[in-house]
């Protein structure tokens, strides 16, 4: 996934006991088992990152995620803002994605998700689900056909089963187990979950490498 140990981060979310950040709301309505945690959805307005407002985002994932993301990972992202966009809510920043383009060794390209984060009280209420959805049909628009897009795909901690079914909902499989992936989070192993674009099929080989922070 890149070269930057700082860029290989998975996309996670927040579970009580947990290390990941930002609980996913259901993909499908069946995986709601729970009429208690049935909330009314909300509609997240998306916003572009600018140099100016970078700093907001570093709030986010500061109050969302388990790691520390350096400033080097912010300059990347920045550097590629085709597939990342701020999700407000009543003009407040409540989400966000950040996915990149990456060279496939059997051609084309992947877009992998680096980030994607709901504040705790907007959670369950499909904001994850519009921002991953933005992600894949933007990926198979005909304004970015000229991307090569041929999967979509991403790292996810082994225990995170909810997100694990939240992916799964939108077709990823899990295709590779990653032994220490993680140096900071237990457990440190990880899954890559990816997903075929564009009329493409899921080649066996692994397309990821090296650690996160």
């Amino acid at each position: 996934f890149g070269s930057s140990s700082a860029a290989k981060v998975e996309v996670c979310f927040r579970v009580p006991n947990a290390h990941m950040a930002g609980e996913p709301e259901s993909a499908t309505p069946a995986a709601e088992t729970s009429s208690s945690r049935r909330r009314k959805p909300l509609k997240v307005d998306l916003g572009h990152l600018t140099e100016k407002n970078v700093g907001q985002l570093k709030k986010l994932n500061e109050a969302t995620f388990p790691v520390h993301y350096h400033e080097r990972f912010y300059q990347d992202v920045l550097k590629s803002l085709d597939y990342v966009r701020l999700g407000y809510y009543a003009d407040v920043l409540v989400s966000s994605i950040a996915c990149r383009l990456e060279e496939r060794p059997q051609g084309g390209k992947a877009l992998y998700i680096m980030t994607l984060s709901v504040l705790t009280p907007y959670q369950n209420r499909t904001a994850a689900t519009q921002l991953v959805k933005w992600a894949i049909e933007r990926a198979e628009s005909d304004e970015r056909k000229s991307d090569e897009v041929q999967e979509i795909y991403l790292h996810v901690q082994t225990s995170n089963e909810k997100a694990i079914a939240f992916y799964k909902g939108f077709g990823f499989e899990i295709t590779e187990t990653i032994q220490n992936y993680y140096k900071k989070i237990e457990p440190p192993d990880c899954y890559v979950l990816r997903k075929p674009l564009n009329g493409a099929t899921l080649d066996p080989a692994p397309t990821s490498n090296g650690t996160a922070d």
